[in-house]
């Protein structure tokens, strides 16, 4: 009967933690390089100095804090280039007006490979043939690499090049798949001679690129208005970024899959 006693409380101890909700996954899990979630409002300030917080929809955004615990937020010290952060009360996400909007973080990331990007996005502007870029790394108009999108027809584009070290550009673009100008999910996974690029869980890039291993001194992540070749200013709405920058272990394949789906209940999307 004393041994009753003591097996009944650790049979329930058991079921306790068998019975445990998992944790909700995070992608601060994978140890990105940053890590960027509009929904986080805590995380958004109106002030480049990040004095004055976020705390309705049509505010502009001077600071957006990075989530990844590595300390590299965006920022940008021109008021009039603050893009906007808006919600419809369910989603929520930044958005830029086409002109002079952006976003970047200190010079403390190399252009180089491997890199992974994951984001959710919605083009808004339709006119121009031209890249917009929604994410890049780097330092000049011809050393640097982005993932962008040709407004008019919505269309994935991936660009690089480092006439630095005479690297030749690398710019392919989706084939046939064309966005609608619709809410999607992205992942850019680009490593020595290739480049990967998803959309709504489905490859629409897989080609060779130039880019190697090569890398130049350390240049900010911009998100918005570009410094490579050919971007313009495009609106659009960014609801979410993470990167995994060459330093940094990049995610696998069940991984990505974690990414993307966690993305797409960000965006609204359904895979």
């Amino acid at each position: 009967m004393m041994g009753l006693g003591y097996d009944i409380p650790a049979i329930a101890l058991r079921r306790t933690a068998t019975n445990a909700a998992p944790a909700p996954f995070s992608p601060a899990s994978l140890s990105p390089s940053v890590f960027f979630d509009p929904s986080r409002r805590s995380g958004l300030f109106q002030d480049f100095a990040g004095t004055i917080s976020v705390t309705a929809d049509n505010q502009p955004i001077g600071r957006w804090q990075d989530m990844s615990g590595n300390g590299h937020d965006l920022g940008q010290a021109v008021s009039a280039a603050r893009p906007t952060y808006r919600t419809d009360g369910s989603l929520h996400w930044v958005e830029t007006d086409g002109v002079d909007d952006a976003l970047k973080t200190a010079t403390v990331f190399d252009v180089a490979n491997p890199v992974t990007m994951v984001l959710g996005y919605q083009m808004l502007s339709t006119s121009g043939t031209a890249r917009v870029n929604i994410a890049e790394i780097s330092q000049s108009s011809t050393n640097g690499m982005s993932v962008g999108v040709r407004p008019n027809i919505d269309r994935l584009q991936y660009y690089s090049r480092m006439s630095a070290q005479g690297v030749s550009a690398t710019n392919v673009a989706s084939p046939t798949v064309w966005g609608h100008h619709d809410k999607h999910v992205v992942t850019l996974q680009a490593s020595d001679g290739d480049v990967i690029v998803r959309l709504d869980g489905e490859i629409v890039i897989d080609a060779p690129q130039v880019l190697a291993q090569q890398s130049i001194a350390a240049q900010p992540l911009r998100v918005g208005l570009g410094a490579v070749t050919a971007s313009i200013p495009g609106a659009f709405r960014l609801y979410g970024l993470q990167v995994w920058t060459a330093s940094a272990t990049q995610p696998d394949e069940p991984q990505i899959a974690l990414l993307e789906a966690w993305m797409a209940a960000k965006t609204g999307v359904k895979l």
